[in-house]
């Protein structure tokens, strides 16, 4: 008797391993009975990108998969979070902003928008993820220059910059300047990161192709002035600091930089 339930009890058991099994394979998944196999299905589970991670392959959609209609309701919202902005409103134009691009993801300007919004927030790791995307969107359609490209690559840097990413702010600030080599405070942030990196030779050179661009701007003058005190190039000091007092006389920094109080 004993024996007998012993063998129903292993039917029972069987049956319901070649169940399981049919409908692993009825559903196009296989089932995993090897110790290997286990490890490999974990292991992939730990390789997934984390979800507020862009990765190379989340490129924005084309506009031609969307619905018109949708496109048409995410254009007015995208308006109106334009006058909450302008109201000062940033808490409903964030929401409406958000919801605009829920029906249009395939609109470059409201990742712009957006990217912009957490820039001025302070927010710029959300603000590196929506320029992330528009410029990996723009690398791999291999899409050509448009007048926002140069943007979207500089405002990453900045994000990226504002996060110690030097390394990264350096690239994007680079490739801002090779599509669009006419803004002198792209150049000149891409100065400043050099100058932090310790790459002397390189900072300076940006510092003075920006003063080329903006030979009045007053700031990156002092900026210049600085490293080559900090440099000990006391003669492109002196000759600088004549040039931003003949700019202005009464400037202060200049004249203590004057006086070798600067440290």
């Amino acid at each position: 008797m004993i024996q007998f339930f012993i063998i129903v009890i292993g039917i029972v058991i069987l049956v319901g391993i070649f169940s399981r099994r049919y409908i692993l394979v009825e559903k196009g998944k296989k089932p995993v009975s090897h110790r290997k196999d286990l490890l490999k299905y974990f292991h992939h589970l730990f390789d997934s990108p984390k979800a507020d991670e862009i990765t190379a392959n989340e490129i924005i959609p084309d506009i031609s998969t969307i619905d018109p209609k949708k496109i048409s309701k995410a254009d007015s919202l995208l308006k109106r979070a334009e006058a909450y902005f302008e109201k000062g409103d940033v808490k409903n134009g964030e929401k409406t902003l958000i919801q605009s691009l829920s029906l249009n993801p395939a609109c470059k300007e409201i990742y712009h928008q957006l990217g912009l919004f957490y820039l001025k927030q302070g927010q710029y790791g959300k603000a590196e993820m929506m320029y992330r995307k528009l410029v990996a969107s723009r690398e791999q359609k291999s899409l050509l220059s448009t007048s926002d490209d140069p943007a979207y690559y500089s405002n990453l840097g900045l994000a990226l910059y504002q996060q110690n990413k030097l390394a990264e702010a350096k690239e994007f600030y680079m490739k801002a300047i090779e599509l669009d080599a006419a803004r002198a405070g792209r150049i000149f942030s891409l100065a400043q990161i050099f100058h932090e990196l310790q790459e002397f030779d390189q900072a300076l050179r940006y510092f003075l192709r920006a003063i080329e661009l903006d030979a009045k701007n007053i700031d990156y003058l002092l900026t210049l002035a600085q490293f080559y005190h900090d440099r000990e190039m006391a003669a492109e000091k002196q000759k600088l600091l004549d040039e931003i007092l003949l700019l202005d006389a009464d400037n202060a920094m200049a004249l203590e930089m004057m006086k070798g109080k600067t440290t």
